[in-house]
């Protein structure tokens, strides 16, 4: 090989490693896209309403004969916020209430426990969102959101409703530190909605009145509740999780309070 030609390829080739470095490093910067999985420990969903290819395989834990569709109507209005945040998240439903013989029927708190740890551990969700609300700290509770917490899975859970009627009442398991406790304001966003519970426990409120959900049938309606709220916080949860699998339990609850 000549001077000249050996100058030529020696050129190509420096250019070459320059633009593999380059690629390189841009690889390096991207954050992994991952499609998320977020249980929702509700009333579980309704097929007419939410389409399928959003709702994973769950569990009814309050009877295990029966199925995943929604009896009531509150988790599937949840859900339908949690997708309007975030469209590519996967529901998973743990239910945990059934609308029966014009009566809730509900599962006990070490039951809600487990849910919360088979939402990690089975179903391998990054959120849990929560709208049951117990008065006590129950310990088998809490164990289950510090051992979530361990795993990096964030749960978010509803502040409560009942602030007129009784304004110093800490719901749980909103109240844990580790928790994402949402407050709910005017439909307005301008104030903290008359209903909401609020106070130094509550991390932080977004708008909870005349939030547009769907209905048992599919249809579109409007409710209020920090339920709602919370269920805005975990969509968009869902969607920084979606642009950013690394991020961290710790991250995601100081962007989110934010």
């Amino acid at each position: 090989m000549n001077a000249k030609k050996y100058k030529k390829y020696r050129i190509i080739v420096i250019l070459m490693v320059v633009i593999m470095a380059l690629l390189f490093q841009g690889c390096g910067k991207q954050k992994t896209k991952v499609s998320v999985r977020v249980a929702v420990i509700d009333t579980g969903i309704s097929t007419n309403a939410i389409s399928k290819e959003h709702i994973a395989e769950g569990k009814n834990y309050v009877d295990t004969k029966l199925s995943t569709e929604d009896t009531y109507g509150h988790g599937t209005a949840v859900a339908s916020i949690i997708l309007k945040e975030a469209k590519n998240t996967q529901i998973v439903p743990l239910v945990s209430n059934v609308f029966e013989n014009g009566k809730i029927k509900q599962v006990d708190n070490d039951t809600l426990a487990q849910m919360i740890r088979d939402a990690v551990d089975i179903y391998h969700c990054r959120v849990i969102n929560l709208s049951a609300g117990l008065v006590l700290d129950k310990e088998s509770v809490r164990r289950a959101v510090e051992y979530a917490e361990k795993k990096n899975v964030l749960i978010i859970a509803s502040a409560g409703n009942d602030y007129a009627e009784n304004g110093a009442v800490r719901y749980y398991p909103a109240a844990y530190e580790s928790v994402l406790a949402v407050g709910a304001l005017n439909k307005d966003g301008t104030e903290i909605a008359a209903f909401s519970q609020r106070g130094e426990w509550v991390d932080v409120y977004t708008v909870g009145e005349q939030v547009e959900i769907k209905t048992l049938s599919g249809n579109t309606s409007v409710g209020d509740g920090t339920s709602y709220s919370a269920a805005k916080m975990t969509g968009q949860a869902a969607l920084k999780i979606e642009n950013d699998a690394e991020i961290t339990v710790d991250e995601l609850k100081k962007m989110l309070s934010n």
